[in-house]
């Protein structure tokens, strides 16, 4: 009776010990969002990381070799475990140190920021990357937009009193006279 107390004693130990780990991604499988996770001389089977939203709506964020993260396992059965990725460590320290700063680094350094205490978004998309808004009912800005740079359009702008075509137009029409004797010059495109 001894031995199997101690017997049950050791196992729930071990279930204790097993239920949470903290350790280091050491293989991904992107196909079937597995990972595998070292924590000292342990190395786990293949599990499953966690993520925000998995139904109607989809969150998909993959964690990478090398994260330190927490690894959960109900009743400390290893094989049935899950992984939530991921705490900060001295190689990849936190962004910022301030409740009202939101901060998302990718790895090549384009950035969103929301500072939620000054109401303020900023994107900076790295290098020469590019932002692509695909909305078929059309987007809106309230406010003042002020662009540094060129404005292209593969259709006609409008303003609230006519369209750029409009005023094509109206200006290729218009004409001036240079002199008494000479005749009206057009100052507009004449196509």
């Amino acid at each position: 009776m001894r031995d199997s107390l101690l017997y049950r004693v050791s196992q729930l130990e071990r279930k204790l010990a097993n239920t949470v780990i903290i350790g280091v991604i050491i293989d991904v499988d992107y196909d079937d969002a597995l990972v595998r996770v070292k924590s000292g001389d342990f190395m786990s089977s293949w599990l499953p990381w966690l993520t925000t939203r998995a139904h109607n709506d989809l969150d998909y964020w993959a964690p990478e070799v090398g994260e330190q993260v927490i690894m959960f396992s109900p009743n400390g059965e290893l094989e049935q475990g899950v992984v939530l990725p991921a705490l900060y460590q001295n190689k990849f320290d936190k962004l910022a140190n301030h409740p009202d700063i939101h901060i998302q680094r990718y790895k090549d350094n384009t950035t969103f920021i929301y500072d939620r205490k000054n109401s303020q978004l900023k994107i900076n998309i790295a290098g020469s990357g590019t932002t692509e808004i695909i909305s078929a009912g059309g987007v809106l800005i309230k406010g003042d937009v002020h662009v540094e740079g060129n404005i292209n359009s593969t259709q006609d702008i409008t303003d609230k009193t006519r369209s750029m075509a409009e005023d094509r137009a109206i200006y290729n029409k218009h004409t001036h006279t240079v002199s008494a004797h000479s005749k009206a010059i057009p100052t507009g495109d004449t196509q």
